[in-house]
């Protein structure tokens, strides 16, 4: 089952430790998700498809917020076991007066939200589920002002209400399925013309030598080898084909709702909505080195910042009517 979409951080890992790193990427979730046997189906999500209120934006959704919670608490005990936290207030204090605010902005304030700052250098944020937000102290020390502290946990508040977590989730498990399912037709298929040929060379005959029939038989193992080896390569690039056709752009695409969401918060918490674009901005001039977008996560830094400025131009010019929604303009 499927949703009909529509068309719709650049983040230094460099000194987070590899453990660390590995534990707080959202693929590690999806993958336990998907793979858990404890995981089932909620209940509102047997349509698979759901309107988020958010983005107005239709989702595909196979699990719900509290099972995503659950799971993510162990992953957010053990970051803040793995990595130092810094009771430094003039960090922690700060980020979570900040992220008051901006929960407020979003209409998350009554909601419990959970602060840590990781005491590296590393220029970094992010959120997990059950309104779990990480900063590392490179990320606060690289924001020159409160407004663009707001941005990035505007941004990541944004994931929260977007639901993306689980929007992922539902699509790698159904993504899973399809490979899965796409690799084991191609093997039977494989594997039933290997048998054909040999019941070609006996057919009809009713005496074969021993030696021919340790060549047909050779011949057949052979030919299962092969189409087992092209089974692997088959997953593989049917693999890579779901990461970039599907996995990749939808993560470009919460990313970028993230980054407009981001905005909207920003606005309505008091916060000067332009230094996010200011923060972007920074980000691309410190961020020289990038692999092709296509193959990226993330959008390109100079794109965010002119998505986010047109975005806020837009929303201004709508006047009393704007900041209600991530419109953006036609021609952006």
């Amino acid at each position: 089952m499927t949703c009909i979409h529509d068309h719709d951080h650049a983040h230094d890992h460099a000194n987070v430790d590899k453990d660390t790193q590995e534990m707080l990427n959202r693929r590690r979730i999806v993958q336990a998700l998907a793979a858990g046997g404890a995981l089932t189906v909620s209940a509102p999500a047997l349509s698979g498809c759901a309107t988020n209120p958010e983005t107005g934006k239709k989702q595909f959704l196979l699990v719900g917020e509290g099972q995503l919670s659950q799971m993510a608490a162990s992953s957010w005990a053990e970051a803040k076991r793995k990595t130092p936290t810094s009771r430094d207030p003039r960090y922690l204090d700060r980020l979570q007066s900040i992220g008051s605010r901006v929960a407020r902005g979003a209409n998350k304030g009554s909601e419990q939200w959970d602060y840590a700052v990781f005491d590296q250098d590393t220029k970094n944020a992010f959120v997990l589920p059950g309104n779990r937000v990480g900063f590392y102290k490179g990320m606060m020390d690289f924001a020159e002002t409160d407004d663009q502290i707001a941005a990035i946990l505007g941004h990541e508040v944004g994931h929260v209400t977007g639901r993306h977590a689980a929007e992922r989730v539902s699509q790698q498990m159904a993504g899973q399925l399809v490979v899965q399912g796409g690799t084991a037709i191609a093997g039977q298929q494989l594997g039933k013309k290997c048998r054909s040929e040999a019941e070609a060379l006996i057919a009809g005959r009713t005496q074969i030598s021993r030696e021919e029939q340790y060549r047909i038989r050779r011949g057949y193992e052979q030919c299962l080898s092969g189409a087992h080896r092209k089974t692997q390569l088959l997953n593989a690039a049917l693999g890579m084909g779901f990461m970039v056709g599907v996995v990749l752009p939808y993560s470009r695409k919460h990313e970028t709702q993230s980054d407009l969401l981001g905005a909207k918060y920003m606005h309505k918490a008091g916060y000067d909505p332009y230094q996010s674009v200011k923060l972007w901005e920074k980000m691309a001039e410190n961020n020289t080195r990038r692999q092709p977008e296509f193959m990226s996560t993330h959008p390109d830094p100079s794109r965010r910042a002119r998505d986010l400025y047109n975005y806020i131009k837009y929303q201004e010019r709508l006047g009393s009517q704007g900041w209600e929604s991530i419109a953006m303009p036609k021609n952006s």
